[in-house]
């Protein structure tokens, strides 16, 4: 791109240096290149052979999109850079939401006697995680028009002062992972048109996975297409978390609920398809389906998994995604349900109050340990 605008001055700069180093293997992106090689590494042995056959290729289309398919013997997995795009506008949405949350959490006095300052300050808190999902909302209009994701406001893009910028990029990278994991998947399991003669035997194991935790398979009223999706989002949740290779860890299981969460709500409310039909012709489920998929597989998988030493835990993290995802998807709701009430701060406070109370509950119901109560 430099060179085409006739400024190879720019491309002196040493930062680039290690750019330039770099040596395409996997991908034509080191980014993409180094999220493929940590998932064929969590793969079982037998299934790597197949997956070191994979291209993932970055192109510069603009709209949020990916594809699993082969060109002779090599399979290709193609991200849209507006996957990324997307990855980082959501990515800055979600960071908003949860500084709001925090706020609301231990800086706002709810028993304050003075109703009216009360409110005040609500608002005001509720604006700085309200209005960078309204902007979104705006603009994914002509996002989808041009095919072309774009962070024109500023509040799409600029972190709140509290956030890690180093936290954000991996989040970001956990949302392309997901999407990548999804491919990989797809050339896995023998989706793509080519003949694979292993796909049976992945698929005998894949099963033995999901029985061990008791993931249910896709809903029988979903084309055959909507299904082959839905094991594309499994396996490449299993993947992520390491539960594939039985080698689950926290940091993965949260990697993989943020990842796959964000990038599906990303891409239901950019493209609209919160709803869609099971004819044929509908390639994907509907965005309910699809989530309701993740989160019951990670609190699946998490069974297991201790309350941390601060409090965090997996079904904590679900939780607190499902508000960031509601306050988006109430946008969808109060323009095509007339008598939908649309979500402001203070239902999101007595939201957050009940579900604090719920999530202790679902703890205990699924005898998760808190680690801080244990003996030293």
């Amino acid at each position: 791109m430099f060179e085409a605008q006739g400024r190879k001055d720019v491309l002196s700069d040493p930062s680039f240096a290690e750019y330039f180093a770099w040596e395409p293997h996997r991908s034509n992106c080191p980014d993409l290149e180094s999220l493929l090689e940590g998932l064929i590494c969590a793969l079982p042995e037998e299934w790597k052979a197949r997956a070191r056959r994979l291209f993932a290729g970055r192109n510069l289309h603009g709209h949020a999109n990916a594809e699993a398919w082969r060109s002779g013997e090599v399979g290709v997995i193609e991200i849209n850079y507006g996957i990324t795009s997307a990855a980082m506008i959501y990515s800055v949405l979600y960071y908003k939401y949860f500084e709001m949350v925090r706020t609301l959490g231990a800086e706002v006095d709810f028993v304050d006697d003075d109703e009216e300052v009360l409110m005040m300050i609500l608002e005001e808190v509720g604006d700085s995680g309200f209005t960078p999902i309204l902007i979104a909302d705006g603009e994914k209009g002509s996002w989808r028009a041009n095919r072309r994701i774009f962070a024109g406001h500023e509040l799409l893009r600029e972190l709140p002062a509290s956030a890690s910028y180093d936290a954000y990029h991996e989040l970001v990278r956990s949302i392309e992972e997901f999407v990548l994991a999804h491919e990989l998947a797809h050339h896995l399991l023998g989706h793509t048109s080519d003949p694979y003669p292993r796909a049976s035997q992945n698929l005998t194991h894949f099963k033995k996975i999901k029985d061990k935790y008791g993931i249910l398979p896709p809903d029988e009223t979903l084309n055959p297409e909507q299904k082959d999706e839905m094991e594309a989002d499994t396996l490449a949740l299993l993947v992520m978390s390491g539960a594939l290779t039985g080698e689950i860890t926290s940091g993965r299981i949260y990697r993989a609920a943020g990842g796959s969460v964000i990038a599906l709500t990303a891409l239901a409310h950019i493209d609209d398809s919160w709803v869609a039909s099971n004819e044929p012709g509908q390639t994907h489920p509907d965005f309910i389906t699809r989530y309701a998929n993740a989160v019951d597989l990670v609190k699946k998988i998490s069974k297991e998994t201790p309350v941390g030493v601060e409090g965090g835990h997996p079904v904590g993290f679900l939780a607190q995604l499902s508000g960031f995802v509601s306050l988006i998807l109430d946008r969808w709701l109060s323009k095509n349900m007339p008598q939908h009430t649309p979500v402001n701060v203070l239902s999101l406070s007595y939201w957050l109050f009940e579900a604090a109370v719920a999530l202790e509950a679902e703890l205990k119901e699924l005898g998760i340990q808190d680690s801080r109560l244990a003996d030293p």
